[in-house]
Order: structure tokens, then C-alpha cells, then sequence
């Protein structure tokens, strides 16, 4: 009987996946990603829109900081498929199932990267770098579904996707490249 009621205590050694409050972080950016993409989003009929879905899942891989390759290409892939299923919401969606793809390899490049062991202010630029190139992949795999879907011809949804997808990818890079720094002291996550 004495030995129900003895305290037990747990040793955890290091992080070991995705924690509960990686996910929560993780959950609260991507669902902000999605009421500013509607709501921004409205506001740019046409052309070059922000994407805030995949800037908030770049934040969110930078924040959480994956502490190998290998954990990274893993936190980017469930993230990224998370990301990809919530823009499966129908405003959020143009084109149906192609999200699955480009946020799943937008979530791996990101992951990757955010696993660099790097600090101070080279962290900084490691989140702008890193969200341009996500985006660039993200986005650039989204242009190539879409143009194939619709039959168009390379050099033409090169010149109707290319602009659109490096302006995104500079965009993002700066929200994120913005917002790091502050997150990480609000969240003491340095």
C-alpha cells in the first residue's frame, strides 16, 4: 500500500519530437496565416498576394528549431502536410490537392535550414534565407502542378508564375525576417 502512493518522477534526457507546445506554436501561427491570407489576400485581386500560410510555418520550424537534419526534414513534413490540409479550406483554395505537395517540400526545405546550428543575428538572416527559399520551392512546385493541370506551356507559366513566386518569396522572407527576433524573446525561445 505504501509504495501506490510514493511520488514518481520522470527524467527526460533531451527533446524528443514534436512537443505539445511545438504543436500549439505551430497550430496558433498557421491559423493566423490563414485569417491574414483571407483577409490580405482580398485585398490584392490578381497577381502578386502574400502568402502568409507559409510564412507562418517557416516562423513556426525557426521558433520550434529542429536540433538535427534529420528531426527538421521530419517537423517540416508534418507541419508542411498540416499546412496543406488547412488550405484545403475552400477561400483559401484555388486549386484543390496541389497544397499537399508544395507545403510538404516548402516544410522539408524550411526544416532543414532551421536545423543550421546558427545564433545571434545570423539567425536572422538564416530566417529571411531560409523563408525566401522555402517559399521559392513551395511556390515554385505550386506554379509547375498548376501549369501542368492546365496543359500551359513551360516558357508561358514561367513568365505568368516565375515574377509572382520571387515577389512572394521576398515578401515572406521580410515578415519573417521581422518577426523572428521578437517572437523568440516573447516565447524565450533563443
Amino acid at each position: 500500500m505504501a509504495e501506490v502512493a510514493k511520488k514518481r518522477e520522470i527524467q527526460v534526457e533531451g527533446k524528443k519530437g514534436l512537443q505539445t507546445t511545438d504543436l500549439v506554436l505551430a497550430a496558433v501561427l498557421i491559423a493566423a496565416g490563414a485569417v491574414l491570407k483571407l483577409v490580405v489576400g482580398m485585398l490584392f485581386q490578381g497577381g502578386v498576394k502574400p502568402n502568409f500560410m507559409i510564412a507562418a510555418y517557416c516562423l513556426a520550424l525557426l521558433l520550434i528549431k529542429p536540433k538535427s537534419y534529420g528531426q527538421g526534414a521530419a517537423y517540416g513534413a508534418i507541419i508542411g502536410l498540416i499546412t496543406g490540409a488547412v488550405c484545403q479550406i475552400p477561400l483559401l483554395c484555388g486549386t484543390p490537392f496541389v497544397n499537399f505537395a508544395s507545403e510538404l517540400a516548402g516544410g522539408i526545405v524550411i526544416g532543414l535550414l532551421a536545423a543550421i546550428p546558427v545564433q545571434g543575428g545570423k539567425s536572422t538572416a538564416l530566417a529571411g534565407i531560409g523563408t525566401f527559399v522555402a517559399t521559392f520551392v513551395s511556390g515554385g512546385l505550386f506554379s509547375a502542378i498548376a501549369a501542368a493541370m492546365r496543359s500551359m506551356d513551360a516558357m508561358a507559366a514561367l513568365v505568368q508564375f516565375g515574377p509572382i513566386v520571387i515577389l512572394t518569396a521576398l515578401f515572406n522572407a521580410i515578415v519573417v525576417a521581422i518577426l523572428i527576433v521578437p517572437l523568440r524573446k516573447a516565447l524565450k525561445r533563443d
